[in-house]
């Protein structure tokens, strides 16, 4: 019968993985370039009057949840929810990438 048989650990041996990188998230992405201008787009569900909007300014402030953005038509600091941001392109500048050297 086959439930008599003696159990034997499999152990498995995972020495070969590579060891996986630091995790890179958009806050840490954004919070390398404050100060850049850039350009926010961003939608909001079931709202009838603006649905999309589109934001140039400089990037004055990264959280876990939100940036900060001077808007440079207004001159007014916004801030936006991270889950309504689409995208984010940075103007002028390349985006210095988390981890990279200055």
């Amino acid at each position: 019968m086959y439930w008599n048989y003696p159990y034997q650990a499999q152990v498995a041996d995972y020495s070969w993985v590579s060891q996986r990188r630091e995790r890179v998230y958009t806050e840490d992405l954004l919070e390398r370039n404050v100060g850049k201008l850039i350009t926010v787009y961003l939608t909001f569900e079931n709202n009838p009057q603006w649905n999309a909007k589109r934001v140039t300014g400089t990037l004055r402030g990264v959280g876990r949840d939100f940036i900060l953005v001077r808007d440079q038509q207004s001159g007014k600091d916004m801030v936006f929810h991270n889950i309504n941001v689409d995208y984010v392109v940075f103007e002028n500048q390349p985006a210095a990438l988390a981890g990279e050297a200055e």
